[in-house]
């Protein structure tokens, strides 16, 4: 009241001589007592001295002098219950303490452990995009974090509908969001959209661009997007699951074909069956390799590069095992015989036989006799060089 400053220092001296005498052990045990009861706060450089290191500056007499005594400020039951209201609405939980300094410090707390729940949430933002708005909110909620427990029993309730607004329109949504089964689904959409990015030109309808539209809404976290783009998502996985089964099936089908026409042919039907199973294994194999694609565009590759390439070499393969083999011959020392290798066979496919036609398409019977009248020459020309055509 007369506004000196009181230091433990100056508190110990005073109760050490008359009228009082006590001994210096109750002197420091009366001042944690009226400390622990939220009688007394012990600050330090302005800093309010709790629990461990309130226990060294009593105990470390060298700084006693720099250890202030203040009585503990009194709080309205008013103020108490409004912090208590506010804290049951913004953190969905009564708090634990009824009396005013736990209360705010309690406060003070469940603050901190938001801002860092917010963080870890924020850190998410390449998986979540729309986790972006929490960025600039988040600064706000940092400017409270490292307040006073007085603080929230006296100036807390000037921002309190700001808050409250927060919580119900931004924070909470959020949080319920990426605590439920709702974030697995964005996740999985956006992850399914990647994985699946060269399937979907084969695609027909817009179900990708809504998904896309749901991921890319910052807003998405509200309402019944998220429930859309499952929808859209389970369309999307059955169209893409059918059209890759259909180009599956179509693969496998040309191969069957492929695979018919060589076993047709009298070369194969002379080889022995061993040799003849090696002709058939490369079938077997790329079906097997097919079978286990879910992209359209490695499907097709891996029959397009079989067309061009490993069917020719089949081929070629089994025109030199049917081939009879020539007799040895005992060479004449004196003049010994020379050998003429036979030429080998080039095989190609139609699809590198360039037709001349000037359209881009046969409109009519006599654009169809020219046609075939310009492809047969074509065929004809390759095949008087010693060249195989593969159909």
């Amino acid at each position: 009241r007369g506004g000196v400053r009181t230091t433990l220092k100056s508190t110990l001296e005073k109760f050490e001589r008359k009228p009082y005498g006590w001994y210096y052990a109750a002197i420091l045990c009366t001042v944690a007592m009226l400390s622990a009861r939220g009688k007394l706060e012990l600050r330090s450089d302005s800093d309010i001295l709790e629990e461990d290191p309130l226990r060294d500056a009593l105990l470390n007499s060298r700084e006693h002098g720099n250890v202030v005594l203040e009585p503990q400020v009194e709080f309205t039951a008013s103020q108490v219950r409004k912090l208590r209201e506010f804290f049951e609405d913004f953190f969905d939980a009564p708090p634990k303490s009824t009396e005013a300094k736990a209360l705010g410090k309690e406060t003070a707390e469940a603050f901190d452990g938001l801002v860092n729940s917010l963080e870890r949430l924020l850190a998410q933002a390449d998986d979540f995009t729309f986790l972006s708005v929490l960025r600039p909110e988040l600064g706000k909620l940092k400017e409270i974090v490292g307040k006073p427990y007085t603080w929230f029993l006296t100036e807390l309730g000037k921002q309190e509908d700001e808050l409250l607004d927060l919580k119900e329109g931004l924070i909470g949504p959020v949080q319920k969001f990426m605590g439920g089964n709702q974030a697995q689904i964005y996740k999985d959409a956006k992850r399914y959209l990647k994985e699946q990015e060269s399937n979907l030109i084969h695609i027909k309808g817009d179900e990708a661009d809504q998904i896309r539209a749901v991921l890319n809404d910052p807003a998405c976290f509200k309402g019944n997007s998220i429930q859309q783009l499952k929808t859209h998502l389970d369309t999307l996985k059955q169209k893409i699951d059918k059209e890759v089964g259909v180009v599956r099936q179509q693969a496998i089908t040309q191969l069957d074909a492929m695979q018919t026409r060589m076993q047709s042919m009298d070369e194969y039907k002379k080889l022995p069956e061993v040799r003849a199973a090696e002709l058939d294994l490369p079938y077997k194999a790329l079906i097997d390799h097919i079978n286990l694609q879910k992209l359209i565009a490695v499907i097709n590759d891996s029959l397009r590069y079989f067309e061009e390439q490993g069917y020719q070499t089949l081929l070629a393969n089994m025109v030199e095992m049917a081939a009879p083999k020539p007799e040895p011959v005992e060479a004449d020392e004196e003049k010994p015989k020379s050998r003429v290798a036979e030429p080998k066979v080039e095989y190609i496919s139609t699809r590198k036989i360039r037709v001349a036609f000037d359209k881009a398409w046969l409109a009519d019977e006599a654009d169809v006799d020219e046609y075939l009248q310009q492809l047969r020459e074509a065929l004809l020309r390759e095949i008087k060089v010693g060249k195989r055509i593969q159909i």
